[in-house]
């Protein structure tokens, strides 16, 4: 190496020392300055990882609408959080349930509770419909990508670079609706027997381009697109490359690190209403991927409560659209039964 090559070297890695150092300055500047305004406005989950130690909480429950959603018709209003907490005298639950949030954000949050907290024990609610392409490429996810942003181990400034140049899920509808329809055609099924379908695609088409159910008998294009719903969002087989498997995984090692008891609350599903729109065959699906669930993670140390079958069709009050959303007495079957496991 001549001299002149080494002063040329010396000279680069000086302005590459005084960028590295202007941008530490100013990742500095902005996190004293317009960080904290910026993360309270773009960032509303990260209140709920600060939850369980201003709260002194023992136990925390992570969920979706499920938690807090209520028929207008019910006396009792409380969250599934809240029966819990009711039904566990010395102990206390902390709710960090928002709408539409899944296992890849209930892993953001665990991450960014302080290392000094009271926390003993996380329930982590799987909804299966979270699995699906549907709800992966949900549209709802672009306000969540953006949240997640905020709640990743960076350097401040590089976070809100992150926001301004969009690296986050922003497709337009025409492109989220052809991710979703590959995705379906991506989860091919498995059966052990003859099914004539091989995804969800399909199935889905199949069905909905007629005017009859799985058994022959004729109903309504409602009742036609109810049952394509239950298809699209079900009609999966879990493994490893899902990437709610991936976030669940994350789930468990941190808490492991945590030294956190662990359970995966599986929310029960209208299998009343899927066993006759829909048939065995969804059916079969459904409680395979439960399975391979409990298969999966109750090796780990992971209690998994499988509510699947707990909530009759009486007690889903929305009925033109998947969800799990349970009246009083739906909410209080689903809580009664993660306290018993908790008990043991």
């Amino acid at each position: 190496m001549t001299e002149n090559d080494q002063h040329i070297i010396l000279k680069l890695g000086k302005k590459f020392l005084l960028l590295a150092a202007i941008l530490v300055m100013l990742d500095i500047l902005y996190r004293v300055t317009l960080y904290p305004r910026d993360r309270e406005r773009y960032c509303t989950l990260m209140q709920y990882a600060q939850i369980p130690v201003k709260d002194s909480t023992d136990i925390i429950y992570l969920g979706e609408s499920s938690n807090h959603s209520y028929s207008p018709a019910d006396k009792d209003q409380r969250a599934i959080s809240d029966m819990i907490d009711d039904m566990l005298p010395g102990h206390k639950v902390a709710r960090l349930s928002k709408d539409a949030c899944h296992a890849g954000i209930y892993y953001d949050i665990l991450r960014n509770i302080p290392r000094k907290n009271p926390v003993q024990t996380v329930i982590v609610t799987v909804n299966m419909r979270s699995f699906s392409s549907e709800w992966i490429y949900s549209d709802l996810e672009k306000p969540l990508q953006k949240e997640q942003i905020f709640m990743r181990k960076a350097p401040a400034l590089y976070k809100r670079m992150l926001l301004a140049f969009k690296a986050y899920a922003h497709w337009t509808e025409s492109e989220r609706t052809k991710l979703v329809r590959e995705g379906f055609k991506k989860q091919t099924l498995d059966l052990p027997y003859y099914f004539p379908y091989k995804n969800a695609n399909d199935w889905d088409h199949a069905i909905g381009s007629q005017c009859y159910l799985y058994n022959g008998k004729k109903v309504s294009q409602d009742t036609i697109a109810l049952t394509c719903h239950y298809i699209k969002d079900f009609a999966y087989q879990l493994d490893d490359k899902n990437p709610r498997i991936q976030d669940l995984d994350k789930i468990v090692k941190l808490c492991q690190r945590r030294g956190w008891n662990l359970i995966f609350n599986v929310l029960a599903d209208n299998m009343d209403q899927i066993k006759v729109l829909a048939g065995p065959d969804l059916e079969f699906l459904m409680k395979s991927n439960v399975q391979y669930l409990i298969h999966r993670y109750e090796p780990q140390g992971v209690k998994v409560v499988n509510n699947q079958y707990m909530v009759r069709d009486r007690d889903f009050f929305e009925r033109e659209f998947p969800t799990e959303h349970y009246n009083q007495h739906g909410r209080h079957m689903v809580a009664e039964h993660i306290v018993e496991r908790l008990k043991e």
